[in-house]
């Protein structure tokens, strides 16, 4: 069935399993979220200060609150990733961004929902996305822009300028 839906899959991280984790090849850094931090029981003491700022798709800065190292595991595969710290609501509680795709070696599909990467054993491992989270965010995501009150238009002029004349 076509489909234009997010991956977001499922991994531990530290002692957690964390669900709703965005892969996204756009991103240039691995980033996690004041929020799932805390809900994760995570000392944000641990974290190294920054005060520099990140910038998305549409330009705008977020001023990030520091960094943090964290082991995630995902099919008996570890890694020690350094998140990017942001304190801002979003319906995802992680991103994966392509410093960790790259770390694992990995071919994430969103049309296939899934990401493929070598496992210990040079076996090719699948860890399968949650389309029905995803599906769930876009609904969501839908319901949130039918009841926002900030609605961009473009209108017609009535009276347009004359066109200019050629000599």
């Amino acid at each position: 069935m076509p489909h234009n839906d997010y991956l977001l899959v499922e991994v531990g991280i530290g002692d957690c399993n964390v669900t709703k984790i965005l892969e996204d090849t756009g991103s240039s850094v691995d980033m996690i979220f004041k929020s799932t931090l805390v809900k994760m029981g995570i000392n944000l003491g641990d974290m190294k200060p920054s005060a520099r700022s990140l910038t998305g798709f549409n330009g705008s800065p977020e001023s990030m609150l520091g960094t943090i190292r964290l082991h995630i595991h995902t099919h008996g595969v570890p890694k020690n990733v350094k998140f990017s710290v942001i304190d801002v609501q979003a319906p995802y509680n992680a991103i994966l961004g392509t410093p960790w795709i790259h770390a694992m070696r990995s071919i994430p599909s969103t049309y296939h929902q899934c990401v493929k990467f070598p496992g210990n054993d040079n076996q090719i491992v699948t860890l399968r996305g949650d389309q029905v989270a995803a599906r769930d965010l876009l609904v969501a995501e839908i319901r949130n822009q039918q009841t926002a009150t900030h609605v961009n238009t473009v209108a017609t002029q009535k009276n347009p300028p004359p066109a200019g004349r050629d000599s």
